[in-house]
């Protein structure tokens, strides 16, 4: 019985989570939106985003730079019309924020954000 209320509470837990996204899924009217509300994997994706983001932006003494390539990434992202372009738009951006939070002494702001 114990196993099996653990294994519900579990499971309850990991469905909670598996579409925590960077904004209201209630209010998602764009493809893109739509897609990582849907998508598990886009939704994690969303997640590491936003998360890599956070932290550069808090460790970071120019915000602006990184809001203004922030912006110009979903320019671009936004105009993807598969899955599979917006997850390799996520994969690209987020190896970028990585590269920069593992050492932002090296990161060169003209990188535009997207290498």
């Amino acid at each position: 019985m114990f196993a099996r209320v653990l294994s519900v509470s579990v499971l309850a837990i990991f469905a909670s989570t598996a579409h925590a996204v960077s904004f209201d899924c209630q209010k998602a009217k764009t493809f893109i939106e739509k897609a990582i509300c849907q998508n598990p994997e886009l939704s994690q994706l969303d997640d590491e985003l936003s998360s890599q983001y956070k932290m550069a932006v808090m460790d970071n003494k120019n915000t602006a730079v990184f809001k203004k390539q922030q912006a110009t990434w979903l320019k671009q992202r936004d105009t993807c019309q598969t899955v599979d372009c917006v997850k390799k738009s996520y994969k690209q951006r987020i190896a970028t924020l990585v590269k920069y939070n593992n050492n932002p002494d090296n990161f060169k702001p003209d990188m535009g954000g997207d290498e």
